[in-house]
């Protein structure tokens, strides 16, 4: 891209808008948790502002995931940690279940053991966060 003097873009090729990496369309099947924990490792790649996230979200969602969002307040809609909460537990994802993943997950096939402990530092996460536990250092 070339800027004027003004710091305008003169030009953009094609090549450097499809170069760009966009965030990831929900899939309606697809696990609501994993499909948020990859939006917002793919969000914090690209650099974009946490605040903007529910908005985003909001027009990456489909099927039952798009009908609840329009369900959801305006202040619910604003706020990512509360849209996200909403979405985990309008698509059946609570304590206990997130407990149970965790109590029953084993490394799979393909997967190595940096990448089980990332993933289940997310299932005990998760597991909190929904528990109501509150404590500082919980993100």
């Amino acid at each position: 891209m070339r800027l004027t003097a003004q710091g305008k873009p003169d030009a953009v090729t094609i090549l450097e808008v499809a170069a760009l990496p966009t965030l990831p369309v929900y899939q309606e099947g697809e696990d609501i948790a994993t499909y948020l924990a990859r939006l917002e490792i793919v969000a914090e790649l690209l650099q974009l502002e946490p605040s903007m996230y529910a908005v985003r979200l909001g027009c990456l969602l489909t099927g039952k995931a798009a009908n609840l969002y329009v369900s959801l307040s305006p202040e619910t809609t604003k706020d990512y940690e509360a849209l996200k909460m909403s979405l985990l537990t309008g698509s059946k994802k609570t304590s206990d279940g997130y407990r149970l993943d965790f109590c029953n997950a084993k490394i799979r096939d393909g997967e190595n053991y940096s990448q089980f402990s990332v993933h289940l530092t997310r299932l005990f996460l998760s597991w909190l966060r929904l528990s109501k536990f509150r404590k500082a250092s919980i993100p």
